[in-house]
């Protein structure tokens, strides 16, 4: 207790209500001046770090373009050698392989940076944003699920961090924080 016989924590000499919820408190969100939310934040985050990864691994597969060309037949006639000894055939050409690595490299390079894009963008509190980062974060989802579908097991893990951003993106601290309650 103070001097004066005040809690220092209680304002005014009004003790707080116990037991009672704080009807008040689901619309802080919506003042202009609140904070992100910590669930929003963490969505922030994860795109920070998904962007990242995206833009790195498009640049080691670009880096796969600079190999030589005969250095690069060598490679893959020795991957269907040692395919054919497990009988399964492969004809691929080194132009196939370059293609197919652009075409890799393009799409974890326009992932990464317009998940890192967004991300930077998220604190701003435009409709823009909650629904770029939701269609954003859909679209990435159907890309991995129809990867998961086509046997591409690892997608399992990054399929379940998108689902959690857009179940995040449509909790009600996050609508209330874009005014979409």
């Amino acid at each position: 207790m103070s001097p004066s016989g005040q809690d220092p924590y209680e304002p005014d000499g009004i003790p707080p209500q116990r037991g009672l919820p704080d009807f008040e408190a689901g619309f802080a969100a919506l003042h202009p001046d609140a904070p992100l939310p910590r669930r929003v934040a963490v969505v922030r985050i994860l795109m920070f770090i998904g962007g990242a990864c995206g833009i790195a691994l498009s640049l080691l597969l670009l880096q796969g373009l600079v190999i030589p060309q005969a250095q690069m037949e060598e490679a893959l006639a020795a991957q269907a050698q040692m395919l054919g000894e497990q009988g399964v055939q492969l004809e691929i050409s080194v132009e196939m392989m370059r293609s197919l690595i652009i075409v890799m490299a393009a799409v974890t390079g326009v992932y990464g940076v317009l998940s890192t894009l967004l991300a930077a963008r998220i604190r701003r509190r435009t409709l823009g944003v909650f629904w770029g980062v939701v269609l954003f974060q859909g679209a990435a989802g159907a890309l991995l699920l129809w990867n998961l579908l086509s046997g591409a097991l690892e997608a399992v893990v990054p399929l379940g961090f998108a689902v959690y951003m857009i179940t995040v993106m449509f909790s009600r601290e996050a609508r209330a924080h874009y005014g979409l309650l």
